[in-house]
C-alpha cells in the first residue's frame, strides 16, 4: 500500500508543478491617448510589443480558426464614432492556409468622438479592451482578453 501511494504522489507531484506553472506572456500592451479637442476628437493608440519569435493574428486573421486581434473602447459617456484602424499584417502560410499575423510592435489605432457636455469635451478615462492569441512555431496559448485605462 504504501509502495503505491508513493507511486502515485511521484507521478502526480511533477504534473502538479507543471499545472502550476505560468504560461508565457510574450505580449504586451499599452495605450497612448491624446487630450480630446473642442470637438471631443480623440485619438487612442495601443501598442502591442510581441517577443521574438511568437506573433499574434491580424485583424482580418484571413482564414476560419484563428483568434483575430481585437479592440474594443468604453467610456462613461456615449462614444458618438469610433473608428479602428487595424493594420493589414504579414501574410503567413502554415498548414496550407493563409493568415495575417502581428510580429514584433504593432500599433492599432482608434479615432474616437466623445460627448460635450456644457460646451467641454468628456475626458474621463476610458476603458480598453484587447483580446488576441499568441503562438509561436510550437504552440498556440488560449485566447487572453486585456483590460487597461487609457488617459490623457
Amino acid at each position: 500500500m504504501l509502495r503505491v501511494l508513493s507511486s502515485v504522489l511521484l507521478t502526480a507531484l511533477p504534473l502538479a508543478f507543471c499545472l502550476a506553472q505560468k504560461p508565457p506572456q510574450p505580449v504586451q500592451v499599452s495605450t497612448k491617448l491624446t487630450k480630446p479637442d473642442s470637438e471631443g476628437r480623440q485619438l487612442l493608440t495601443v501598442k502591442i510589443a510581441i517577443e521574438k519569435g511568437w506573433h499574434i493574428y491580424a485583424n482580418p486573421a484571413g482564414a476560419a480558426g484563428p483568434v483575430p486581434t481585437t479592440v474594443e473602447v468604453e467610456a462613461a459617456s456615449a462614444l458618438r464614432d469610433v473608428q479602428i484602424q487595424y493594420p493589414p499584417g504579414k501574410l503567413k502560410m502554415q498548414a496550407g492556409e493563409n493568415f495575417r499575423i502581428y510580429e514584433d510592435t504593432v500599433e492599432i489605432t482608434v479615432r474616437l468622438q466623445r460627448a460635450v457636455i456644457n460646451g467641454q469635451p468628456d475626458s474621463s478615462p476610458l476603458t480598453v479592451t484587447v483580446r488576441y492569441q499568441a503562438c509561436n512555431d510550437q504552440i498556440c496559448l488560449p485566447p487572453r482578453t486585456v483590460k487597461l485605462t487609457a488617459a490623457p
